[in-house]
């Protein structure tokens, strides 16, 4: 039960809420409580006038919003933040997908570098900061920020802008993207795969090691290796895919889904069997790849031994070191796809076979289904033998 307040008075009058006297007794001045518990320290002539000046007060309590003083320096910002709501509320979808939590960061930290009120923004400034990023850091925010500027000029918010600066039109004078730089990281070979893999196990890292095997036999993405989980994506002998960069860029209709027959295809199998074993010794993680850390972090984890992109490239980069790769610009983990693309050349597989298994939009076929039938799996024909890539997982 909730205590009554105790009436308070000044001068024998009553005062109403929320107001109070000045915490050094100054005459004629007063204290007004806010939502957010701090004072608003206001002059009046009378404890009467105090008292109306804090009942208009309560009065606007209802639409009270909390004031953030970093906002003053980000006029941006609650537009940028009303337009993620918009398009949240028209592609619910969105809040799903990992790539739109990346846009929605690089569209609120923009606020952060155009500090201009809305009025005064032109394209200078904006180019400026355009040209200070990277092809890749362009090519992430091309699309999106056209969308933002579409939003923000068609409610008349930028007069200064004659059009979107990031149109498609090349009657315009748009922003370009940088051109893409030349691959720099070294070609990894398939002697170097095994000297980097022996590594891994130096370092007590068989969750490296299965995931190195992984991206060799199926093409996989690091993002795609670390997401998948013994139960969820192992059905009857099967190993089953939504590739996660064809879900973002396409959706859930047009994502590429791959599956491999772990029965008659023995390196994969292999891995399946040391991913079960390692998931036993790490107290039953459903991921396929798990470590037992050091340190129990769980942060954004649903289990305390799965392994994030993040660390998994941080530990190959670890094995790596360790099997004497000091040159300049040595090969990294996403290098293993290309190693893979190179033996199913070499194994004579057809470019048809090799653009599937890399889930590439050239070759796949258009799904056409049912509501309420599953999207159909299509089957990656590469299997490599011990032969092909020099070795086994056992």
């Amino acid at each position: 039960m909730v205590r009554p307040k105790k009436p308070r008075f000044f001068e024998d009058v009553l005062l109403t809420d929320n107001l109070y006297p000045d915490s050094s007794l100054r005459p004629g001045v007063w204290r007004y409580r806010r939502p957010d518990r701090s004072d608003k320290i206001f002059r009046a002539s009378s404890v009467e006038e105090a008292n109306n000046i804090a009942e208009a007060n309560n009065a606007k309590r209802k639409n009270y919003t909390k004031t953030n003083k970093q906002d003053a320096t980000r006029p941006l910002l609650p537009y940028i933040n009303y337009y993620i709501v918009e398009r949240e509320k028209l592609s619910p979808g969105l809040k799903q997908k990992a790539s739109w939590r990346n846009r929605k960061y690089q569209l609120q930290r923009f606020a952060d570098v155009i500090t201009t009120g809305l009025p005064h923004i032109t394209r200078e400034p904006l180019l400026h900061w355009w040209n200070t990023l990277t092809h890749h850091q362009q090519k992430a925010r091309h699309a999106e920020f056209r969308k933002l500027f579409n939003y923000l000029m068609g409610r008349n918010l930028l007069p200064k802008l004659v059009y979107n600066p990031f149109t498609l039109s090349d009657d315009r004078p748009r922003f370009y993207t940088s051109e893409q730089p030349q691959r720099k990281s070294e070609r990894l070979e398939r002697e170097s795969f095994w000297h980097i893999y022996e590594a891994a196990g130096t370092l007590g890292y068989p969750g490296l090691q299965i995931a190195m095997g992984i991206s060799l036999t199926t093409f996989m993405r690091q993002g795609d290796i670390c997401s998948l989980q013994l139960s969820s994506h192992l059905e009857d002998r099967l190993l089953k895919k939504v590739i996660g960069k064809s879900l973002n860029q396409k959706g859930d209709a047009n994502a590429a889904r791959l599956s491999w027959d772990t029965s008659s295809y023995d390196l994969l199998r292999q891995l399946i069997h040391r991913a079960r074993i390692l998931s036993l010794q790490n107290q039953g993680c459903p991921f396929v790849i798990s470590h037992w850390p050091k340190q129990k972090r769980f942060g954004q984890k649903e289990h305390i031994a799965q392994v994030s992109p993040r660390r998994l490239i941080g530990m190959f980069d670890e094995a790596r070191k360790l099997a004497g790769f000091t040159r300049p610009n040595p090969p990294t983990f996403h290098s293993i796809r290309a190693l893979a693309n190179a033996l199913a050349l070499e194994a004579n597989y057809s470019r048809e076979q090799i653009q599937t298994a890399n889930a590439h939009s050239s070759v796949e076929v258009q799904k056409v289904y049912q509501d309420g039938h599953e999207l159909p799996y299509s089957q990656v024909d590469i299997q490599f033998s011990e032969q092909v890539v020099g070795g086994n997982f056992k």
